[in-house]
């Protein structure tokens, strides 16, 4: 065996210590790799959980944008005593009512033959009334004449006296100016039926050959403003005075105010009134300008511009239903959670279904206060269930949270006050003012926004209460 000489022998320690050092750089770079493995488990699984609640987000927003496909089976849960009222609908009231005779402007009678075809004579006649309703169209109704003008001549004469020019009339303002029933028919349209200033103005030529344009129906609106007021501020008082009211918000585009706002809405239980508060933001502000001092109990859903309002609050039970059961029928909930959610849903709509069921049985405070911690044990019980060993849905556990935090004082209010348990009411005054935002978009300024709020106050409200001589209501405001 040869012998390594001194250069072969430093090469080769050189080589040894290269080895060495690279094996503790790559000792490091192995424990990095099995570290970052370890927690690979964790990651996937939390990457997995985002991608669910993004799937559930993505079919919520498709069935905001497209709509639902299937509208869930949500009478399965209705009370029996209300499914016997559904049932118990008379047969008339899907028939126009008839008129009565004070209503007839027009009496035809329809005769019989004297003979029959065959030649013979008729007996045991019997009249039948019928009717037909109908309304003058311009093209096709004889000396149709809806566009009234008058006509003033108005004298104006100066004292030989005292050199004062007096006129029989004012003559300030346009020569020509809208009488009070097409004001009162503009308010009337823009609010009550939520038609835009350009649908406006094509129904005023072609039923009454009457041109209308923006600025003329903007300051008919702002006129209306200044007169109602003082009453839009008595509406607002009286629901304030209300021992039970309803609040409610949705979007309401101002354009000034870089498109944002909000519609808010104030209603009472025990009556129609309804006061809408057209603001430029969400902000808990206006919820408080709109609610006052007032005291008494206020429906609201769980945002939280209405939690420190004075008063109790009872939360709307429909916001929470839907919540659950939207969640139920998400179609990209994963299968391993559908059970779960399933069964939750079954609980909690079970309990709601008897919560409907005790507000329609004959009220008694003792027994409603049972009723009550009955019903928020149960609560307590289905939200305090462990999850599944798959897990459960964000949504589900921000909702479980959600009710807990309310507690049985916001849950329950409504069985020993006796009060409704959802905001339904609140909802359906917004409907004809979201149909409206469809159609016309919004406000164009803060002070438009400001008008609109009270004349379609005073206008939702006198339709209500008084549909049949609504103009004549009007026109006494």
């Amino acid at each position: 065996m040869n012998k390594l000489s001194d250069q072969q022998i430093k090469l080769r320690l050189q080589e040894g210590r290269n080895y060495k050092r690279l094996y503790t750089d790559l000792k490091v770079q192995f424990d990095e790799v099995v570290k970052e493995h370890k927690q690979c488990p964790k990651l996937l699984v939390e990457q997995q959980e985002a991608i669910e609640t993004l799937k559930i987000q993505i079919a919520e927003l498709q069935t905001m944008v497209f709509g639902r496909k299937k509208k869930p089976p949500t009478g399965h849960y209705l009370p029996d005593v209300l499914k016997l009222e559904v049932m118990a609908r008379d047969k008339n009231s899907y028939r126009r009512p008839l008129p009565p005779a004070s209503a007839v402007t027009h009496e035809e009678p329809v005769l019989l033959p004297e003979t029959c075809s065959c030649g013979g004579k008729f007996k045991e006649v019997t009249t039948h009334d019928r009717y037909l309703e109908d309304i003058p169209l311009p093209d096709l109704t004889e000396d149709y004449q809806a566009h009234l003008i008058t006509k003033y001549v108005i004298e104006r004469g100066v004292c030989s006296n005292c050199g004062k020019a007096i006129a029989g009339r004012d003559l300030g303002g346009q020569t020509v100016t809208l009488g009070p029933n097409i004001r009162l028919l503009i308010c009337h349209l823009v609010t009550t039926v939520g038609l835009s200033y350009a649908q406006v103005s094509q129904l005023g030529q072609s039923l009454y050959q009457l041109h209308l344009t923006d600025g003329e129906i903007a300051n008919v609106l702002a006129k209306q403003h200044e007169d109602w007021l003082p009453t839009y501020e008595q509406l607002k008082a009286d629901v304030r005075a209300s021992p039970i009211k309803h609040y409610d918000e949705t979007p309401w585009k101002i354009r000034d105010s870089d498109n944002s706002g909000y519609a808010w809405v104030m209603a009472a239980a025990n009556s129609p009134t309804t006061v809408f508060h057209l603001a430029t933001s969400r902000g808990a502000p206006h919820a408080k300008k709109l609610h006052g001092n007032s005291s008494g109990i206020h429906i609201t859903d769980d945002y939280v511009a209405y939690r420190n309002l004075s008063g109790q609050q009872q939360l709307c039970w429909a916001h929470l239903y839907r919540c659950i059961r939207d969640l139920r029928y998400n179609d990209n909930l994963p299968k391993g959670q559908l059970a779960y959610v399933s069964w939750w849903y079954e609980q909690f709509a079970t309990i709601y279904q008897d919560l409907r069921t005790y507000l329609v049985e004959p009220y008694n405070r003792s027994l409603r206060q049972k009723q009550s911690d009955e019903l928020w044990q149960r609560i307590q019980v289905l939200t305090n269930q462990s999850e599944p060993k798959s897990g459960e849905p964000d949504k589900l556990t921000r909702l479980k949270a959600q009710i807990l935090r309310a507690g049985q004082n916001r849950l329950f209010t409504c069985l020993p006050a006796d009060t409704p348990c959802d905001n339904n009411r609140a909802e359906r005054d917004l409907r004809p003012l979201v149909l409206k935002r469809k159609r016309s978009f919004g406000s164009k300024t803060t002070k438009g926004a400001k008008v609109l709020s009270t004349v379609l106050s005073i206008c939702i409200t006198t339709w209500k209460t008084n549909p049949d001589n609504y103009f004549s209501a009007l026109a006494a405001i």
